[in-house]
């Protein structure tokens, strides 16, 4: 039996995995995908397109499942995108209703409303991951008393929503207190990893100019035009940046620095930014702590540059931080200060055996606590358990 394709000779558990993001600029869900996928289950996804320009037959042309997309432009990771929400959800209600499947695996709110809905009707397993929760989605500003009410709406009817799910998972054991008093039948933590790569992409030499790289969303709230400002002050250091922009006026200070700055745009595949993630000497993720969410985040950057033996700077206030406290695998600095990011890549820049040794104790970590094949495991034992809880 040829694991993962669709057409089997023996009947295998069927498995929608459903998420609101494009797959240009989200592929956490492949990962997901091909971990069910060598566990024997038949796997198909459904991803909303907000960017409008993900080619269905490009997506399914060597793929082992089949994807189909919701082609409808509507912004990222904006508060804004909720009044797009009722046009996706209807369509996911649809798709779902005129589907055979065995098992649903939501992801985030903006897909869990028609998901619980259809296991009601269908009376199918529900499994859910959190990758943001929704209520903390929204930044402080102005009219912050409004904006907490938002935050209370949202947060109780998330909750509210995890409480019809059989299976829970978290992408890190801070954001329990975020969903802390739903009702959770089964509980999991997934880091977001990367697959090991270290086979395919041998670390690089050491190069005359130290390259720092990000790959991720072009927003204001990463601090990148901080960084933007640091290294346009230190010699022999140089700035790369990919992903898909929703803060057009960061590209446009960035283009003041042509030589200490390039945008490479929206990297095609994972592997490509995995590659570049090799190529790097340094990789950084700040997060805004006006963001409710910044105190849980654990990004998967931090986890790529783990996998690939790279030191990594992070803004204090996170959970991210913590971690890179406690490996000793990069550098934290306090958000928004310049001068504590110029200190931190001019520490790295003149050591290149402190950033060799901070990039062994990431990979060390990696190894023996965020590997990829250990999250593939609690996928796959939460998935029986599910299936086993729902014959029960």
């Amino acid at each position: 039996m040829k694991v993962g394709n669709s057409n089997r000779d023996t009947k295998s558990p069927s498995v929608i995995l459903i998420r609101g993001r494009s797959l240009a600029i989200d592929p956490t869900l492949l990962k997901v995908a091909d971990a069910l996928s060598e566990g024997e289950y038949d796997v198909n996804m459904l991803v909303w397109d907000r960017l409008n320009s993900m080619e269905e037959k490009e997506y399914n042309k060597n793929s082992k499942y089949k994807i189909t997309i919701f082609h409808f432009r509507a912004p990222t990771d904006k508060p804004t995108a909720v009044f797009f929400h009722p046009i996706w959800w209807l369509y996911i209600f649809g798709y779902l209703l005129k589907k055979n499947y065995d098992i649903i695996h939501a992801n985030d709110w903006d897909t869990l409303p028609p998901c619980v809905l259809i296991k009601f009707i269908k009376k199918k397993p529900l499994i859910y991951t959190v990758y943001d929760f929704y209520a903390h989605n929204l930044p402080d500003g102005r009219f912050n008393f409004l904006r907490k009410i938002v935050r209370k709406f949202f947060s109780l009817a998330e909750k509210f929503g995890i409480g019809f799910t059989d299976a829970l998972f978290l992408v890190d054991e801070s954001r329990y207190e975020e969903v802390a008093g739903a009702k959770i039948k089964k509980l999991d933590y997934i880091y977001n990893s990367p697959p090991d790569y270290s086979h395919i992409y041998p670390p690089q030499k050491d190069k005359k100019e130290m390259i720092v790289f990000y790959a991720g969303l072009i927003t204001k709230f990463r601090g990148i035009q901080h960084m933007i400002d640091a290294i346009s002050q230190i010699d022999d250091v140089k700035l790369i940046l990919a992903g898909k922009v929703s803060d057009t006026e960061i590209l446009e200070y960035a283009s003041k620095f042509p030589d200490k700055v390039e945008y490479v745009g929206i990297l095609p595949t994972y592997k490509e930014i995995i590659k570049k993630t090799f190529d790097a000497d340094v990789l950084f993720r700040f997060s805004d702590p006006t963001l409710p969410k910044t105190k849980y985040e654990s990004s998967n950057k931090l986890f790529e540059a783990m996998m690939a033996g790279k030191p990594i700077i992070v803004s204090e206030g996170s959970s991210m931080a913590k971690i890179v406290k406690e490996e000793n695998c990069g550098i934290v600095i306090p958000y928004g200060d310049i001068q504590s990011i110029k200190d931190a890549l001019t520490l790295l820049k003149n050591d290149a055996n402190l950033r060799l040794k901070m990039g062994k104790n990431g990979r060390k970590a990696y190894e023996n606590k965020y590997s990829w094949e250990i999250m593939k495991r609690r996928i796959l034992r939460m998935y029986k358990e599910a299936i086993e809880f729902r014959k029960d």
